[in-house]
């Protein structure tokens, strides 16, 4: 079994600790273990494969030694079976350039783990269960960066969606994912204030991330943390209009009167704002008025018509009855 798939059994065996551990205090504590074992072994197997050839693994060994080269140049090589501890790890990769990851959570994580493995840990299974969930969000900013493959299928679906799915992940990675849309140049103040209602097609999770040239829209795709689905601008604009306008579609449909959302002349989506009078997303807009009566579009010249809503065929009617 490789180091990989060591570190995966063994995050695997945390969650399963996690989700028993509301009602078991020791699967809490074997939780803890469990996890932060995955976890190093993740960090090493990144150590493991920037290691140069013929070095026998330098980076992962917690001693490294010089030798000569058959060029006479200077090769530092691992020697002995220790490899390195949790301060050395961080202070290797960051010096490597591997960024984007809070170490500081990994350390809070592992000071509780050695309180449980050579003291004891006097805080309540909440508060662990907290560092743990905290803690989940490291494989998100590290797997698919550094190790290149997603969550999902480096864990598997059933564990990774579980994962997702707990709060401290969950508002971490929503504010990731919120700071990504809002670098985007959005064809409309409308748009751009409506970010937060913006979910995945796939899955409904708001966990959507951008990614490509955020400043054309075209060129942008939204990826979901959750499914692993990538969408389009398209596909996801949808779900922003009407959840920003979710009362007021809402009260349209169970009480009558106008909508605040109509169809796009121009780009024929259900994108005009009726109050703002032009489309969130070509700009489009303001609409001639129609006829209140039939919703034929009244022409320019027709004053006397447009100032009472009808069109020349129901004012002649209104006029005969």
């Amino acid at each position: 079994m490789s180091m990989q798939d060591n570190a995966v059994a063994s995050i695997r065996l945390g969650v399963e600790d996690f989700k028993a551990a509301e009602h078991d205090e020791a699967r809490a504590l074997s939780s803890i273990r469990n996890l932060t074992s995955g976890l190093l072994l993740l960090f090493k197997v990144k150590l493991q494969a920037m290691s140069s050839p013929g070095s026998v693994e330098a980076l992962l060994k917690e001693k490294v030694t010089p030798t000569l080269g058959t060029a006479g140049q200077v090769i530092w090589v691992g020697s002995g079976k220790k490899t390195v501890d949790v301060h050395t790890i961080i202070t290797r990769l960051k010096s490597l350039g591997i960024d984007g990851v809070e170490w500081n959570l990994l350390e809070a994580l592992t000071t509780i783990r050695n309180d449980i493995e050579h003291y004891f840990s006097s805080r309540p299974t909440s508060v662990l269960l907290e560092t743990v969930a905290n803690c989940f969000h490291l494989i998100q900013q590290f797997v698919p960066t550094h190790l290149g493959i997603s969550p999902g299928t480096l864990l598997g679906t059933d564990t990774w969606t579980f994962l997702t799915e707990q709060e401290a992940f969950y508002e971490r990675e929503r504010k990731a994912c919120l700071e990504s849309l809002s670098q985007i140049t959005w064809p409309s103040d409308i748009l751009a204030s409506a970010i937060e209602h913006l979910s995945c097609p796939e899955c409904r999770a708001k966990l959507m991330k951008a990614s490509g040239n955020v400043e054309t829209l075209s060129l942008t795709s939204f990826h979901c943390t959750r499914c692993e689905a990538t969408s389009e601008f398209g596909d996801v604009v949808d779900s922003m209009l009407t959840g920003k306008y979710f009362a007021d579609l809402y009260i349209a449909a169970t009480q009558g009167g106008e909508g605040p959302l109509d169809l796009c002349d121009r780009c024929e989506r259900d994108s005009y704002v009726v109050e703002e009078q032009c489309c969130a997303i070509c700009g489009d807009g303001p609409k001639a008025p129609e006829c209140l009566q039939c919703g034929t579009q009244l022409d320019d010249d027709t004053d006397e018509m447009q100032s009472q809503r009808l069109c020349a065929h129901c004012q002649y009617v209104l006029e005969m009855d």
